[in-house]
């Protein structure tokens, strides 16, 4: 008997199907949900998900922050962003890596704004991450 996986975000459902299992980026460290798992509820880390179906692989997504909530055979994600490996512009995450690069650099010499700099930090693992993921889905 499947998972029954959802992903949600701001911008609506991205994913509600079912799946064989699923490995999410917890904020503790990778965790893969099985159908009949135990209940509870994990916050996400900016990373990559895997979506395991019909015996293959799947298929792979880059997650940022948020919450999942794991109950038996279902699975909730409630993320601030999911794209899926095919979905992803490789050459506008690389401009996103860049740019946060940049803005980084620039952030280290001022000295002055730490808000900024985490939220830059943010923005360069979420590339990179997108950048990792789109290479999954060739």
């Amino acid at each position: 008997m499947p998972l029954q996986l959802t992903i949600v975000t701001p911008s609506g459902v991205r994913y509600d199907g079912p799946v064989e299992r699923v490995v999410v980026p917890g904020a503790e460290g990778d965790f893969g949900v099985l159908p009949g798992h135990e209940r509870f509820l994990s916050p996400v880390r900016i990373g990559e998900l895997q979506l395991e179906t019909g015996g293959s692989n799947g298929s792979w997504a880059a997650v940022s922050e948020g919450f999942a909530e794991v109950s038996g055979d279902k699975v909730v994600l409630m993320v601030d962003s999911c794209e899926f490996a095919a979905d992803i512009d490789a050459a506008r995450a690389e401009r996103a890596r860049a740019r946060a690069e940049r803005e980084l650099e620039r952030l280290k010499q001022s000295k002055n704004d730490e808000t900024m700099f985490k939220l830059e930090e943010a923005a360069l693992h979420r590339a990179l991450i997108r950048l990792q993921v789109s290479k999954r889905g060739i």
